[in-house]
């Protein structure tokens, strides 16, 4: 086997998330319209890449298979924000 590391993409629809990770996605994007949801595998880690549309303003969102959130471009970082992913 190698030892170089892989980096999977996969589309994927709300309905193939994980409960926590789909109860975590409705959350923090009450009231957008989801564009699409990306699902990365790196270095043995899953994340889940949102990217959601709110009057006009695009919204990009990562979280942990765990349904913590990562990154929030364009808004300082919520609680729990720093945890690792890919």
């Amino acid at each position: 086997m190698s030892d170089k590391c892989t980096d999977e993409r996969k589309n994927i629809n709300i309905a193939q998330v994980p409960a926590v990770v789909k109860a975590a996605i409705e959350k923090e994007t009450a009231g957008c319209t989801i564009k699409k949801i990306v699902k990365k595998e790196a270095d043995g880690k899953t994340c889940y890449a949102v990217e959601c549309v709110k009057n006009g303003v695009e919204k990009k969102l990562k979280f942990t298979e765990e349904g913590s959130i990562v990154t929030d471009k364009g808004e300082k970082p919520k609680s729990g924000a720093g945890t690792s992913c890919c």
